[in-house]
């Protein structure tokens, strides 16, 4: 019994930890031509711009993008890590370690749709009072992140339509909340790096497990729902949203100067 228990712990243990599998490393910067400026770099946070018609714009946009080659490749990742945790869909987290559900209590609510929403609301609320472009850019992109997993994911589960653990409702596959927590993780991840990323992982397995503790989803939900949560961010973190961007070199005394200016529609 020990030797399985502590088998299947390392299994699901694997499976959570897909998010970091699935990671390409951050781009390292280049160091900067001499003489060099720059209108705007690609990839680099911008300031956030225009008002909702942009916004709607923009997460239109999203579940465009969002079939890809990256988000294929994430999604076969975490297809890889679901078909591991399987043998935990029949043994829940308590019949495994034994862990009060009072202790996950906490992940049922931080990890719903409408609080991780809420908190990217804030976080653009608070960057664009304050003038801090790059906590407004966070805060967008975290509800572009939730808005376009929380649709896909809803439109699975009345698609699949799995029974519950609990046998509340066919609602099961995948969760809703897995997806909403590593969706805002996988933003914290793209722009502050791994100093957020870990922690927010380390949260949206929390919530994973909390899931499981209340017996609302299986294992497999809450790892294809994490899956859905990162393609996500990824989705909307690494694309520029339909800018383009021209580069021009021009010679200068001593070097040359390297000019990015963005194209406008």
């Amino acid at each position: 019994m020990n030797v399985s228990r502590s088998a299947c712990t390392l299994v699901f243990a694997l499976a959570l930890s897909a998010p970091a599998w699935a990671q390409d490393p951050l781009p390292v910067e280049a160091a900067p031509v001499e003489g060099s400026t720059a209108t705007e770099v690609a990839g680099a946070p911008g300031p956030v711009e225009g008002g909702s018609d942009n916004f709607f714009k923009m997460v239109a946009g999203d579940f465009k993008n969002f079939f890809n080659s990256d988000t294929a490749k994430v999604m076969g990742y975490f297809s890889i890590a679901a078909a591991a945790a399987a043998p935990w869909d029949r043994k829940g987290v308590n019949n495994g370690f034994n862990i009060p559900t009072t202790v996950f209590q906490g992940g049922n609510l931080a990890g719903s749709f409408p609080f991780q929403l809420g908190a990217g609301v804030a976080a653009y609320g608070v960057g664009r009072s304050f003038g801090n472009a790059r906590t407004a850019t966070v805060g967008r992109d975290i509800m572009r992140a939730q808005i376009l997993s929380q649709v896909l994911v809803q439109g699975m589960k009345v698609t699949i339509r799995r029974e519950r653990p609990d046998k509340s409702n066919s609602l099961s596959f995948p969760s809703g909340h897995a997806a909403s927590a590593f969706a805002t993780a996988g933003v914290l991840h793209k722009h502050y790096g791994w100093k957020a990323g870990v922690p927010a992982y380390a949260f949206g397995s929390y919530v994973a497990l909390a899931r499981m503790s209340w017996n609302r989803h299986h294992a497999t939900d809450v790892v294809m729902g994490a899956g859905f949560g990162l393609a996500s961010a990824r989705t909307v973190t690494m694309r520029m949203g339909g800018k383009k961007f021209s580069v021009g070199v021009q010679p200068q005394v001593g070097g040359a100067s390297v000019h990015f200016t963005r194209i406008y529609k």
